[in-house]
């Protein structure tokens, strides 16, 4: 689907020109003369003049700005204020850019263009670091927690739910010790089991981790840490 441009101007000529000359490259292109209410179709992108009624451009791009569903949306102001402090103004508020008129339809379609690529990769990133969120990673070995897969160098490693659960718990806090009373505690809360259980579940996972398996370490009397780097 193509990206979607508010434009919103006091002067219909400037909203359909702006209009016809994105629509030719592809754009989804709405315009209003005065701030609009936004509905639940968000724009990608809004190209916004200063000088209106009975909101000004700067006072509808705070109320954007300070609204958690509309914050995110890239704001190039378009405007004749080309005083320093109206353009320092408009960056403290939050826009993406500042374009005085009267511009050139070239150069703003390239303004347009790299805001709308750094939008697209500032949201890409924030995908990752969720994604991230949701992993322990050590080197190669990787823990999906929304998943419950265990990664050896890429190569998936069937976990059992209680050989999952006790390496996910060591790994979260690398360098901790955790007693066999804490991790029966934290993985088996419900059920009674001996202390045996966690030494045996602890063999198995080291056979799976491979190369990994000196990582995952033993305190005599005290219990088991997951050590990696310098930690």
């Amino acid at each position: 689907m193509s990206e979607k441009i508010l434009v919103v101007d006091d002067e219909p000529d400037i909203c359909e020109i702006l209009r016809l000359n994105f629509e030719i490259d592809g754009y989804q292109v709405e315009t209003a003369e005065e701030p609009p209410t936004l509905g639940d179709n968000l724009p990608d992108l809004i190209l916004l003049d200063v000088m209106m009624t009975p909101k000004s451009g700067f006072e509808w791009a705070q109320e954007l700005k300070a609204d958690p569903r509309t914050a995110a949306i890239p704001i190039i102001f378009c405007t004749a204020k080309t005083m320093e402090d109206d353009i320092l103004q408009g960056f403290s508020l939050g826009s993406d850019d500042y374009v005085c008129k009267p511009f050139r339809i070239k150069e703003l379609k390239a303004r347009v263009k790299a805001v709308l690529m750094r939008s697209k990769n500032e949201a890409a990133h924030e995908k990752t670091n969720e994604s991230d969120a949701n992993k322990i990673c050590y080197e190669g070995l990787t823990l999906d927690l929304e998943s419950k897969e265990c990664r050896v160098d890429g190569a998936l490693v069937p976990f059992t739910k209680l050989e999952f659960e006790v390496l996910a718990l060591l790994m979260s806090m690398p360098g901790h010790v955790f007693s066999r009373e804490k991790i029966l505690h934290e993985v088996w809360p419900q059920c009674y089991v001996t202390d045996r259980t966690v030494d045996v579940n602890i063999a198995r996972i080291r056979k799976k981790i491979g190369r990994y398996s000196e990582c995952l370490q033993s305190r005599f009397g005290y219990g088991y840490l997951f050590k990696w780097g310098d930690k």
